[in-house]
């Protein structure tokens, strides 16, 4: 399969690009609201990588499997209502039940397929990941035993072909729940937009990211708590907006969604690599078919392929989205933005 990364900063429109793409025959696009985290997140596939191939040590290699297990654990299972301890080990995204049972067999396999060794050695180093009971049964075992350690399975794990064997798990995972006529995955977020070349390795020779911006005032205006905003200007809150959802933006404290957004953004590749594409929000409403095409091109699509055109995004519809601030109520918040992030403002944007 080829895989394409759609990444932002949070409200910055990545789910139009989904909906555009959507219209394209072959590719399977999921819905706007589900991110396999798993690549990402601490201990998941990236930092696995950095430990097996940019970092490696006995120590490290050997933590990097278990916590990368625990963590697959963690988000993969599927407890019943009823399994108590099943919930309270779950972070509820429930892989398990969203790639058709799949999710831990393979990323089991796929962890087993690094493993070249193992053998029993005293390895005190396990112990920093043991809750405090296990590490007091492990020093009266030590006294019990006339100063004896407990012996540990230390495992040996060589990271040489982890990029293919990243890119063989991913097709397998995503074989489980995409139609054979599709060929083309897509992934919300799955990579960030902020250091993505390792994570493209990931996902095999043909791999894409595109990554969305957006003017700060409008995801400020559309993210806020409604709550506390005035009534006239609850109508531009962002659709899936209904109280809490957008907190992650920090647009309840405007000092800190400055602090939050300069940073991210500052942080956002500025590379040159031709596997990357930087697309704005605003241009893809206001200049549809050249950003359009220029998607197309980046991603080597036919535009007769895309057969369902304005089906799911159409930019007369989205256009309500652009310019929100202008109808804001806050002008001392806008100006205070204007002043702040003004490299970032749509108007001056390159």
């Amino acid at each position: 399969m080829k895989f394409i990364d759609i990444s932002g900063v949070g409200s910055s429109g990545k789910s139009a690009v989904g909906d555009v793409l959507r219209e394209i025959d072959g590719i399977h696009v999921p819905h706007f609201q589900f991110e396999f985290d798993f690549i990402r997140v601490r201990g998941g596939l990236l930092d696995m990588r950095n430990a097996l191939q940019e970092d490696w040590s006995p120590v490290r290699s050997h933590a990097a499997y278990n916590e990368f297990l625990r963590v697959a654990s963690t988000m993969g299972i599927n407890p019943k209502p009823w399994d108590i301890v099943g919930i309270m080990n779950s972070t509820s995204q429930r892989y398990d039940r969203a790639f058709s049972g799949q999710f831990l067999k393979l990323t089991q396999n796929f962890a087993q397929s690094l493993v070249v060794g193992s053998y029993r050695a005293s390895w005190p180093y396990d112990g920093l990941t043991k809750s405090p009971l296990s590490r007091l049964i492990s020093k009266l075992a030590y006294y019990l035993r006339s100063g004896k350690h407990i012996e540990s399975d230390v495992l040996l794990l060589d990271g040489a072909d982890f990029d293919a064997k990243a890119e063989k798990y991913l097709n397998a995972l995503y074989a489980a729940i995409v139609p054979d006529h599709k060929q083309v995955v897509v992934l919300n977020n799955g990579l960030e937009p902020f250091n993505p070349l390792l994570g493209l390795s990931l996902l095999g020779e043909g791999a894409r990211q595109i990554i969305v911006l957006r003017d700060p005032r409008d995801i400020y205006v559309s993210g806020q708590n409604p709550e506390k905003m005035a009534p006239s200007d609850k109508d531009m809150l962002a659709f899936d907006n209904k109280g809490n959802e957008k907190s992650f933006l920090a647009a309840d404290d405007l000092e800190l969604f400055v602090k939050r957004y300069r940073l991210y953004n500052e942080q956002v590749y500025a590379g040159d690599d031709p596997r990357v594409l930087k697309v704005y929000f605003e241009d893809l409403v206001l200049n549809y078919t050249q950003t359009l095409e220029g998607i197309l091109d980046f991603l080597g699509i036919s535009s007769e392929q895309h057969v369902n055109k304005k089906k799911f995004f159409d930019p007369g519809v989205s256009s309500k989205g652009v310019g929100l601030w202008q109808r804001y109520s806050g002008k001392d918040e806008l100006a205070y933005l204007e002043r702040e992030l003004g490299d970032y403002l749509y108007e001056t944007a390159e």
